[in-house]
């Protein structure tokens, strides 16, 4: 997997579309699918001084741009543990 910016996942990504999946230890995750089917996993929080603010809707979408992430990745199709591009800003 090929670690980028921010600045360049949205610039690859931002326009796609995710929707809430999970949540688990203050951290939202959000999935959807690029238009040639990879994966896109996107997440945000981490903290409760981070979370306790944000309205999330299930079903909503979402552009990826529109995310303040942590972490983001693109998964091909059928890699269960490689990528494309991924980001982690911490």
């Amino acid at each position: 997997m090929t670690e980028i910016t921010k600045k360049e996942f949205d610039e690859l990504y931002g326009d796609y579309d995710v929707v809430f999946d999970s949540y688990y230890k203050f951290t939202f995750t959000f999935k959807g699918k690029t238009n040639s089917g990879d994966t896109i996993v996107v997440t945000f929080g981490g903290s409760a001084d981070d979370i306790y603010k944000q309205n999330i809707t299930a079903g909503e979408k979402v552009k990826v741009r529109d995310i303040d992430a942590y972490y983001a990745a693109v998964r091909e199709v059928g890699d269960g543990e490689g990528g494309i591009h991924s980001y982690t800003d911490f």
